[in-house]
């Protein structure tokens, strides 16, 4: 194993800082955390699973792991819930050999080699970081210890959080700080849900090319919205909504369209939009949603 360049050791630390900077954002720490784990290790992407009573959430996902971010999993019978009830880390540098890891899971998402590394907090184990490969890796060149010096700060941040209560925490993991909407990962988590329990779900992205604050576009988007619609701010300039009359497609575009006149109708700049409806346009979150951005990007 080799040792820390002090190259390394000082995009750690310079991390490190910026992770301190965004302070009570726990979404937007546990993102950039797992941005520099990546960047740093030549992962394929990252995942943080936060562990829910019986259950770890994908509270964050990138690279190859993003189709699976709002994924609830059982934490038994899992690597990650391994090295969750045992506090340590654990690499596996062949999927399909490694008799520890759910195989089927691992090709769905399409990785072979991963290093699952525990957020510990008051002494409880309460997140693991995971770090992926496309292909198989012999995982000498100091990866956990990277993802473990990151995910000692993602935790040392949200044991913070946790002294004002789980309630503080959750919220600080799945809700805008600006705009007190969900985030995209709690996005997700609902999208997920909706389709496990609904035959038709509409799904509707609102982009704003202007710099107005987000607050005073949220209030034209809810405008329109109906009783029992979810919506979620997905990322700087972009707004998303769950349908809850989806009935069929022209219901979703017809709702979009009065958001998008809305927003405009207030001024604040050029609007895009796209729609998605399932099973039309996909039966998974992540499918649903990038219909969605496909359809914004060619209106």
């Amino acid at each position: 194993m080799e040792q820390l360049s002090p190259a390394t050791l000082l995009d750690i630390i310079e991390a490190q800082a910026r992770l301190v900077g965004l302070g009570t954002n726990l979404s937007a720490v546990i993102d950039e955390a797992s941005r520099v784990a990546v960047s740093l290790t030549g992962a394929d992407g990252a995942v943080v699973e936060l562990l829910e009573g019986e259950e770890i959430v994908y509270r964050s996902a990138s690279g190859i792991a993003e189709a699976q971010l709002g994924l609830r999993m059982p934490v038994a019978n899992s690597l990650s819930g391994y090295c969750l009830l045992n506090k340590i880390a654990a690499t596996c540098i062949d999927s399909e050999t490694d008799e520890r890891v759910n195989r089927e899971a691992c090709r769905k998402v399409g990785l072979r080699a991963m290093v699952i590394v525990p957020l510990i907090a008051g002494g409880k184990a309460i997140a693991v970081m995971k770090l992926v490969w496309r292909e198989t890796r012999p995982l000498d060149r100091n990866e956990a210890d990277i993802a473990q010096l990151l995910a000692n700060m993602c935790a040392a941040l949200m044991h913070q959080a946790s002294l004002e209560g789980n309630d503080v925490m959750h919220r600080r993991l799945t809700v805008d700080e600006d705009t007190g909407v969900a985030n995209r990962n709690y996005f997700f988590e609902k999208l997920r849900a909706r389709l496990l329990t609904t035959e038709h779900v509409g799904v509707g992205l609102v982009r704003i090319d202007t710099d107005y604050a987000a607050n005073l576009i949220l209030r034209c988007i809810e405008t329109e919205c109906r009783e029992g619609d979810f919506v979620a701010r997905v990322s700087s300039n972009e707004f998303a909504i769950i349908m809850s009359m989806a009935v069929r497609r022209s219901v979703v575009m017809s709702q979009l369209l009065r958001i998008s006149h809305a927003v405009s109708r207030a001024g604040f700049g050029a609007v895009r939009s796209g729609s998605a409806f399932s099973p039309d346009d996909g039966t998974s979150a992540a499918d649903l949603f990038y219909a969605a951005t496909a359809a914004l990007t060619r209106s």
